[in-house]
């Protein structure tokens, strides 16, 4: 199963979104580019995923990488709007074809 931020970035991407990674309030990636965004992502423990097009952020999502606990990683604090909900439907499908174990794996506090 994929973690729920590749999860993000891969759809965000695959629906023309500039993805942009940023740790506390630095900018540290942004573009369309998959595995540069995943590294960006994974190179800090906590962050912010946002996904733009034409210059707006249409979502942003707080990340939380744990290794140490399970889940090990959190994605919520996002915005309820169309694109954060859209999101959740494709990753819950996701969960549901490809579960890890009884436990959702991720929270959306």
């Amino acid at each position: 199963m994929i973690e729920a931020h590749k999860h993000l970035i891969k759809w965000g991407i695959s629906r023309g979104y500039t993805i942009e990674i940023e740790d506390e309030g630095e900018m540290d990636y942004s573009g369309t580019e998959y595995a540069k965004a995943v590294e960006a992502a994974e190179a800090i423990e906590t962050g912010n995923i946002y996904l733009c097009k034409d210059g707006e952020y249409d979502a942003g999502f707080r990340y939380i990488l744990q290794w140490d606990q399970n889940p090990d990683e959190i994605v919520s604090d996002w915005g309820i709007n169309k694109v954060s909900k859209a999101w959740d439907e494709d990753y819950t499908r996701h969960c549901k074809k490809y579960p890890i174990n009884k436990h959702f794996s991720r929270s959306n506090n």
